[in-house]
C-alpha cells in the first residue's frame, strides 16, 4: 500500500510551458507584482493517476488528479492545456511541495483555518483499492466505544471568531478516520480529523474557498477504485 499526502493552495496560472505544464502563483498575482519568479512549477500530468497507470513511480507525484475526473482528486486548474481552467485549488505532494525552494505557504491568503483542513491523504494499491481522506477541524463532543459524536467545522472557516459548526456526526473512528494523520481522541478533544472522503461527502459539508476569491465546492468521495468494505458509521447531523 501506498500513501500520499497533498498540500491545497489557491493557484491563479500564470505560464503554461506544455500540455500539463505550467506556473502559477499563489496569490493574486497583482499583489505579488506579476513577479515570475514567485510562480510554482508544477506538472500536472505526474498525478497519483499516472502512477496507477505505471506512467511514474509514486515517488514523482507533483500534484493530486484532477477533480473533474473520477479519482477523487481535489485538484481545480488545468489539467490540460489549451483550454484548461486557470484559477482554481491545486493540491501538491507533500514531497514535492518539500523540494520546491520557493515553497508557497502551508495556510494559503486569506484562509481562515488550519493548515490540515487543506490537506489529504490518499492510499493506493490497497485490497480495497484506493481510498481517500479529508482533513477538517473537529471537536470531541462525545463518545460511545469507537464511535465519536464530532463537531466539524467547514474548511477554512474554524479560525473565525464565533464561528458555528458545519453540524455535528457520529463517526467510528475506527474504520471512518486515517489515524497517523488524527490528532483527536477521548483524551484530545479538538484537533485534525481526517475522514473517509465518501463519508465526509455524506455530511453535505463544502470543500475550502481557495482561492478566497472564488467559491466553495461540495466534496465528493467518489473514486474510480471500490468504495472500501469497512462499515463507515455516519448519523445524522444533530
Amino acid at each position: 500500500m501506498t500513501r500520499s499526502v497533498f498540500y491545497g493552495f489557491g493557484a491563479f496560472v500564470g505560464s503554461i510551458t506544455g500540455p500539463t505544464t505550467c506556473g502559477w502563483w499563489a496569490d493574486n498575482p497583482a499583489l505579488l507584482n506579476w513577479d515570475p519568479a514567485q510562480q510554482i512549477l508544477v506538472d500536472l500530468g505526474k498525478s497519483p493517476e499516472a502512477a496507477r497507470r505505471g506512467l511514474i513511480g509514486w515517488n514523482d507525484i507533483q500534484a493530486d488528479d484532477y477533480a473533474g475526473y473520477a479519482y477523487g482528486g481535489q485538484t481545480q486548474i488545468g489539467p490540460m492545456w489549451p483550454g484548461g481552467r486557470m484559477t482554481g485549488a491545486c493540491y501538491l505532494s507533500a514531497t514535492y511541495w518539500n523540494s520546491l525552494t520557493n515553497k508557497p505557504p502551508r495556510v494559503p491568503a486569506g484562509f481562515q483555518g488550519y493548515d490540515y483542513e487543506v490537506t489529504t491523504v490518499l492510499y493506493s494499491q490497497g485490497e480495497s483499492g484506493d481510498r481517500r481522506f479529508i482533513g477538517v477541524h473537529a471537536e470531541v463532543r462525545s463518545t460511545q466505544g469507537s464511535r465519536a459524536l464530532l463537531a466539524l467545522w467547514t474548511p477554512g472557516t474554524s479560525r473565525i471568531p464565533g464561528q458555528l459548526p458545519f453540524g455535528t456526526f457520529w463517526i467510528d473512528l475506527a474504520t471512518a478516520v486515517d489515524a497517523p494523520s488524527t490528532q483527536i481522541s477521548a483524551t484530545q478533544q479538538t484537533g485534525a480529523a481526517f475522514i473517509d472522503a465518501h463519508v465526509l461527502a455524506a455530511t453535505g459539508m463544502r470543500g475550502p474557498k481557495i482561492p478566497y476569491y472564488l467559491g466553495s465546492y461540495r466534496l465528493v468521495g467518489r473514486s474510480r477504485a471500490r468504495r472500501a468494505s469497512t462499515r463507515l458509521d455516519l448519523g445524522r447531523p444533530l
